[in-house]
């Protein structure tokens, strides 16, 4: 919120920390790190032979990476906005966390087809994200 004050404009910070926002800014930076690191993983193991051009599925895998890598950077910057009291960090966090949440129901779909071991991880990560709404909405100021 800007206001004017001695002749000048000046931001004021409302350095707002309450327990849901540090613990949802602590998630989403786990979170979106970990994505990065997957992907990079993905890719660095050779899993692309066709480069930008690989399909998997019936969909080119160049549109889902950008697409999860975008949500990684939200999901790093929002957490990093809740944990600085930022007042945009919130606005941040909820588009993160729904991209997370679509997400993590798309690989969740196809973990249980292909990759089961994989589904106690995703069923952990979509409970922290439903978690993560209510304890934004609750933990406002």
């Amino acid at each position: 919120m800007a206001y004017r004050g001695e002749g000048r404009w000046r931001i004021a910070r409302e350095n707002t920390y309450t327990w849901p926002s540090v613990v949802v800014g602590l998630f989403l930076v786990a979170v979106g790190l970990f994505m990065v690191g997957r992907w990079v993983g993905f890719v660095l193991a050779g899993n692309m032979p066709e480069g930008l051009w690989t399909v998997e599925n019936d969909r080119y895998l160049v549109f889902r990476i950008g697409a999860e890598g975008t949500v990684a950077l939200l999901a790093v910057l929002g957490g990093l906005g809740l944990l600085r009291g930022r007042p945009w960090g919130t606005a941040t966090a909820l588009v993160a966390l729904g991209g997370l949440l679509h997400s993590t129901v798309d690989s969740l779909g196809f973990s249980l087809l292909s990759v089961p071991e994989s589904s106690p991880l995703l069923l952990g990560v979509l409970g922290g994200v439903l978690l993560s709404f209510v304890g934004l909405h609750f933990g406002r100021r």
